[in-house]
């Protein structure tokens, strides 16, 4: 047996390595992932995050592997994982107190946007933009809500860029306050300028900027669809990053895809490396639409997408590493499961849970506070483990809890789950062999 991650000591300090007696005999645990290569078999336990390495023989005989016992791996046959893992949930929020306040504020400045994204699933969304008494009233809700510590606002819209006057203001009267704060921002890119750029460093405090792209200078044009079609937005958007990065700021490029365009990929990144591959301050990521995952091909679809990481590997592109190894714990699951740590404000001031239904049930303002306790109260407390979740190997690494109809949740979760894992794991199994 061989270690290659170690345990989680968090999960750890509260999953006892003592069983109570048993006569039911032993069986694998529920979060142990396992996969083969070569006579080898590499195990990820997906609550503690600790992976480990097996020869044939000890996998043979892993049933009756005391230290295997004691690392959880293997379990009596009768063990309540589903209500160990509620209860070590719960000791690790109780022991781990946070700061009181919220730390993250998603501010749209604006739903306007001069872009007609083919995609984009705020279509038919009504148009606001923050007003000036908004805007006021906004600073004194952050100074009277604020964690101690640093804060983070996360500017997002429509497009942000449309309401740099409102994120101005915001930041301009956030620091003569003395509040200690970092921005960050998703944009499509093309409205940024050297004077803007200066600005977002100086007053906004940009750190990080995420730009969404759609493959190369065709597919952009067709699919994002500017407002101004004869402008060069995309000579525009290569500008801007660049003028990002040569500032320090760090730009993450989000390469959408779909099944349409999948395949005209590789001549697209290969530009990127041309274009970037030099800087640091610049990474990618792919990822597919939102709506391709209710299509019956999305698993098949991110398959092809872990296959093509391997070209950007391969090509040498800094890239945010998707398929990487999730061995840390998450008490939330998203930031509508921390109600209590971030919060997101529309341009008219109401309370949102999710960045991605602005349109959706609010629950309060910046103005009057909490005006729906009974859904604030029920999006903000702890959450049952439904039946679909309790079993599945990945409830760790994904959300205690199930809800339909959010834009994150897919039918074949726990499918897209397992081809992530199995590229995980063949990684390391590979690494291995080459040892």
């Amino acid at each position: 047996m061989h270690t290659i991650i170690l345990p989680n000591e968090k999960v750890t300090a509260f999953l006892s390595t003592k069983y109570p007696e048993t006569n039911t005999g032993w069986r694998w645990s529920v979060w142990a992932v396992h996969y083969a290569q070569d006579g080898k078999y590499v195990i990820k336990h997906s609550f503690s995050g600790e992976i480990i390495t097996l020869s044939d023989e000890e996998y043979t005989n892993a049933l009756n592997n005391e230290e295997l016992r004691r690392r959880r791996y293997v379990v009596p046959n009768d063990f309540d994982e589903a209500t160990k893992y509620k209860e070590v949930v719960g000791l690790i929020k109780l022991t781990n107190p946070e700061s009181e306040g919220l730390r993250t504020y998603t501010i749209l400045p604006t739903t306007a946007c001069n872009a007609r994204c083919v995609y984009c699933y705020e279509e038919g969304y009504a148009v606001s933009t923050m007003t000036q008494a908004t805007a006021e009233r906004l600073v004194d809700f952050i100074c009277e809500t604020k964690q101690e510590e640093k804060i983070t606002l996360a500017w997002f819209g429509g497009e942000p860029l449309v309401g740099t006057k409102t994120i101005s203001f915001i930041c301009n009267s956030l620091a003569e306050r003395n509040v200690p704060f970092r921005s960050r921002m998703i944009t499509n890119g093309s409205l940024f300028t050297t004077e803007m750029v200066k600005e977002a460093t100086e007053i906004w405090k940009l750190e990080k900027v995420q730009v969404s792209l759609d493959g190369d200078r065709r597919d952009y044009e067709d699919r994002k669809r500017y407002i101004y079609p004869l402008k060069d937005n995309y000579d525009i958007v290569m500008k801007s990053i660049r003028l990002l990065a040569d500032v320090g700021i760090k730009v993450n490029l989000r390469v959408n895809f779909d099944r349409e365009n999948i395949g005209r990929l590789r001549p697209f990144l290969l530009e990127m490396k041309e274009r970037f591959s030099e800087d640091k301050n610049v990474s990618l990521y792919l990822s597919a639409l939102y709506q391709e995952k209710e299509k019956p091909y999305f698993i098949e679809l991110e398959r092809e997408m872990f296959e093509l990481n391997r070209y950007v590997r391969e090509l040498g592109i800094n890239y945010e590493n998707r398929e990487k190894i999730q061995t840390s714990f998450r008490l939330n699951g998203c930031m509508a499961d921390a109600l209590d740590k971030t919060i997101v404000i529309h341009p008219d001031g109401r309370f949102y849970d999710c960045e991605h239904l602005p349109e959706g049930h609010s629950w309060g303002n910046i103005f009057d506070g909490v005006t729906d306790r009974e859904l604030f109260e029920r999006l903000s407390a702890p959450h049952e483990i439904d039946e679909r979740c309790a079993k599945c190997p990945y409830l760790p690494q994904c959300t205690p809890f199930y809800i339909k109809g959010c834009p994150g949740w897919f039918e074949k979760c726990r499918e897209y789950m397992e081809l992530k894992t199995e590229y995980e794991l063949r990684r390391i199994a590979e690494t291995c062999n080459q040892r």
